[in-house]
């Protein structure tokens, strides 16, 4: 997805969900800092497949704008080597938020959504929720081809990790996922996705420690 693109995208939700952003100043920031040459996976293709998904199953979403602006903030603030990154993307969210004109409520909804982000497993609060986190996590369980190149490209954001400490702490989060009972919350996503993920995330688990 283009950045143009984007700005047409982001266009189109101020219209549809009656706000306002204006100069379109914080669009373009949210979109700007997805474009950035860091962003080898956490970027515009990334947003363009969550957007995907979510229009595919808006019919059965009590909550869509809520989804539609937890997908463009979650991501909005992005450093590999920070840890808080999902909190200091939830805490934009909301303020940006309110600024735009939406009622505090919807804004304290993608807050606790985006934050529920940086660990799935809780499965966030209600099933919009969990579709949304079944949603992001989807690439785990594509074909092996493009799990690969999500592999290749999380590397990639960690440009700053040496090998060894990359392959440890990748390993460590390959492994807890694994360790889980299920990687999916809602029953299409465990249905179309949980095998493969399993068995991507074993292959890439035994070449890091080789």
């Amino acid at each position: 997805m283009t950045p143009d693109f984007a700005l047409t995208l982001w266009r189109a939700d101020l219209v549809r969900f009656a706000l306002e952003d204006r100069q379109l100043k914080t669009g373009k920031r949210v979109i700007a800092n997805h474009a950035g040459w860091l962003r080898r996976y956490h970027g515009l293709d990334h947003l363009a497949v969550l957007f995907e998904q979510i229009e595919a199953q808006a019919d059965q979403l009590s909550d869509l704008p809520r989804l539609v602006y937890a997908a463009w903030f979650h991501d909005a603030i992005h450093k590999s080597w920070r840890s808080d990154n999902e909190q200091r993307s939830a805490d934009w969210a909301q303020a940006a938020l309110v600024d735009m004109g939406a009622d505090e409520a919807l804004a304290t909804r993608v807050h606790s959504l985006i934050l529920a982000t940086a660990d799935p497993a809780g499965g966030g609060a209600d099933a919009d929720d969990a579709l949304f986190l079944d949603m992001d996590c989807a690439v785990l369980g594509a074909n092996p081809d493009a799990y690969d190149q999500y592999a290749r490209q999380v590397r990639a954001e960690h440009f700053w990790a040496l090998p060894h400490s990359y392959k440890k702490g990748r390993a460590a989060f390959l492994t807890r996922q694994l360790e889980r009972e299920r990687l999916y919350h809602t029953p299409a996503y465990q249905e179309r996705f949980e095998a493969q993920a399993r068995e991507n995330m074993q292959r890439e688990l035994a070449k890091l420690t080789r």
